[in-house]
């Protein structure tokens, strides 16, 4: 069994998304961090099929703890956001394991988050209001939180019909 998360910290990622990807804006950050987590429980986190996916059982099933809200510009981890407006984050090299496994995921990283830098701050916060998960949590109210397990529901069937 693997564990939960490949980052137990999210603060370390973060960290290594600065060192990668230096000119970050805190909207920028928000939505890449979203992404991230959506797009890899999407992809390796697997279905309850059996053998349809036989090598994500060594994925851990989320690539952080999501502790997304519902805001107005999309998802964010409140806990995030604060410690980014009070400058606590400085960017920091990750050395990433040698197994394929760690080599999958630095890719993984690396690719959506190039995608996210080309990207406009509002054509992101665009594209996650597109998201259903984040729809129904912002009509209960600003700041309601949206649980990990609908964003990788809703990216699972996603990328299942992209395939």
């Amino acid at each position: 069994m693997s564990k939960e998360y490949y980052f137990d910290d999210v603060d370390v990622l973060i960290k290594y998304l600065l060192y990668k990807f230096s000119d970050l804006s805190p909207l920028k950050l928000q939505k890449g961090l979203y992404f991230l987590f959506a797009f890899y429980a999407g992809t390796y986190s697997g279905g309850d099929e059996v053998g349809v996916k036989e090598e994500s059982y060594d994925y851990p099933k989320y690539l952080f703890k999501g502790d997304f809200e519902a805001w107005t510009y999309g998802p964010v981890i409140r806990d995030v956001y604060n410690k980014n407006k009070n400058d606590e984050y400085q960017p920091e090299e990750y050395k990433f394991g040698s197994q394929s496994i760690d080599k999958e995921i630095e890719s993984f990283i690396d690719d959506v988050g190039s995608m996210i830098v080309k990207k406009s701050d509002f054509a992101l916060v665009d594209r996650s209001h597109e998201d259903k998960s984040w729809q129904e949590a912002i009509e209960r109210g600003n700041s309601t939180p949206i649980p990990m397990e609908e964003i990788a529901n809703e990216y699972k069937d996603l990328l299942q019909t992209v395939r």
